[in-house]
């Protein structure tokens, strides 16, 4: 409010100034009017809450300029100068560029009072040919005015000197005119700008699922018009050279990323603080994509870690108990041996025929594979397994179904669950087991005759899933009650096709 006040107070006394002026040069009243409206239209459109606080500072500069030249002779080619200056500054508020810093050297010369009337017009056709190398929804108006400046000046100076009825004072309205409507539109020009900023900023933010930093910058040099445009993580382009602008995108603990661009619409700080939040978003999101993955490859590694400690393990009671058995039947031998050879023949043939037994069961009910699989063995594995299953089992393995060793022994595992639980629970009386290979994949589907209703849940199945699941598989349990279960396992394999 004080300032307000302030800004009323001072506008209030340079329009007495200048009315006084005008009076004392005896001029008509209407004249006086329409003096002193420009002034005020351009103090009134400054003090507007549009656009950065330096343009509004220099819209409404222009006006007191022009006041004060009724004042003081020797500041009339003031407005000029602080209105070049404010076009060519729209709508940043900023100076940039070589040939913008040119126009504001001019606009001194001419605010000096050492330049005639066309060479006024030539700083008012510079502040257009800087504004035109801005984008077209900041620069139709700092053109537009300035080119309009610079032929009502260049015209009235030509007529002046081809034409004997030129009346000064009718140049003089045409001028007041041009300037009353540059000072109307600014207000305007920049609500406009600003519109159009904010939708490039939804672009930018909502334009599509991006992928990526890459993915992001493309979505926003399409925006801004630069194809040429990249996004960098701080970490990745410090210290780089490149003869772009840099837009340094920073959060509070430092700098995250760099955004190098050849776009005139950066210049804009609204344009740059919506891609700035948008790319804080973009970095943020790549950021904990990167720590999910980690994680997860880090979850992958242990769980991997833990199926092969627990196979070590199966394995390892598995020898132990053969190796215990075949001591106990050793013992028993010897203490035997003094009977008679018959018995001791007989003993023999027991303990081949339970080790043997042993060997058996243990594989079927541990699951253990008979051999190190990989290469296409796991065909024979299945065989032997089917042999032994208490149920009618059926293979089918294609020829070009092999794999690597790890996704052949998850397909093992699976197939050896499958049949111990249709065995044992569903009471199926035959089962089929077909391996198949589609392109990288290596499919395995047991299906058998039983009750169904299996459980998808239980810990059997569970962990069969969680098996493949460490190697990037799938597990697919049917199983409707009374029609018999179908299990489907599929895992990725390293090994090409010949």
């Amino acid at each position: 409010m004080v300032r307000l006040a302030a800004g009323v107070v001072a506008t209030g006394g340079l329009v007495m100034l200048a009315v006084r002026a005008d009076l004392a040069a005896q001029v008509d009243g209407w004249r006086m009017a329409v003096d002193a409206a420009v002034g005020v239209v351009f103090i009134v459109a400054g003090a507007l809450p549009t656009g950065p606080a330096r343009q509004r500072a220099m819209v409404a500069a222009v006006g007191a300029a022009w006041l004060l030249g009724s004042v003081f002779v020797q500041a009339l080619p003031l407005h000029q100068s602080v209105l070049a200056v404010a076009l060519v500054m729209f709508p940043t508020g900023q100076i940039r560029g070589r040939l913008a810093w040119l126009a504001v050297a001019l606009a001194a010369v001419v605010a000096a009072g050492f330049v005639p009337q066309p060479g006024v017009a030539l700083l008012f056709a510079l502040a257009a040919v800087c504004a035109a190398m801005r984008p077209p929804s900041a620069g139709w108006y700092p053109v537009t005015a300035a080119v309009a400046t610079a032929v009502t000046l260049g015209v009235s100076w030509s007529l002046a000197r081809t034409q004997e009825s030129f009346d000064p004072a009718l140049a003089l309205l045409d001028y007041q005119v041009v300037l009353g409507l540059v000072a109307v539109t600014f207000p305007v020009a920049y609500w406009s700008a600003l519109r159009v900023r904010r939708r490039l900023a939804d672009a930018v933010l909502v334009s599509r699922p991006l992928t990526g930093l890459d993915g992001f910058a493309s979505v926003l040099g399409q925006a801004l018009g630069d194809p040429s445009l990249e996004v960098r993580r701080w970490q990745d382009f410090a210290g780089g050279q490149t003869d772009r602008n840099l837009l340094t995108v920073s959060e509070a603990d430092g700098p995250v990323a760099v955004v190098a661009h050849q776009s005139a619409a950066l210049e804009d700080p609204l344009t740059a603080r919506a891609v700035e939040t948008a790319v804080r978003l973009a970095v943020a999101n790549i950021r904990l994509q990167d720590e999910q993955l980690s994680r997860l490859r880090e979850l992958e590694a242990a769980r991997a870690r833990v199926l092969a400690a627990a196979d070590r393990q199966r394995e390892e009671v598995a020898e132990e108990l053969g190796h215990n058995v075949a001591a106990l039947l050793r013992d028993a031998q010897a203490e035997l041996a003094d009977v008679g050879v018959g018995t001791a023949t007989a003993l023999d043939i027991v303990r081949s025929e339970l080790a043997t037994a042993i060997v058996e069961i243990g594989d079927l009910a541990a699951g253990i594979p008979p051999a190190t699989l990989g290469e296409g063995r796991l065909r024979d594995a299945l065989e032997i397994l089917a042999a032994r299953a208490p149920a009618d089992v059926a293979t089918s393995y294609s020829d070009e179904a092999a794999g690597d060793a790890d996704a052949e022994t998850a397909l093992f595992y699976v197939c050896s669950e499958a049949l111990a639980n249709a065995a044992k629970h569903a009471g199926a009386g035959r089962i089929t087991i077909d391996v198949r290979r589609y392109g990288d994949l290596l499919e395995a589907t047991i299906t058998d005759d039983g009750r169904g209703g299996a459980d998808a849940s239980g810990s059997g199945l569970i962990g069969l899933s969680d098996r493949l699941a460490v190697l990037d598989g799938r597990l697919r349990v049917e199983s409707p009650p009374g029609a018999g279960t179908t299990v489907t396992a599929t895992v990725p394999c390293r090994r090409r096709l010949s």
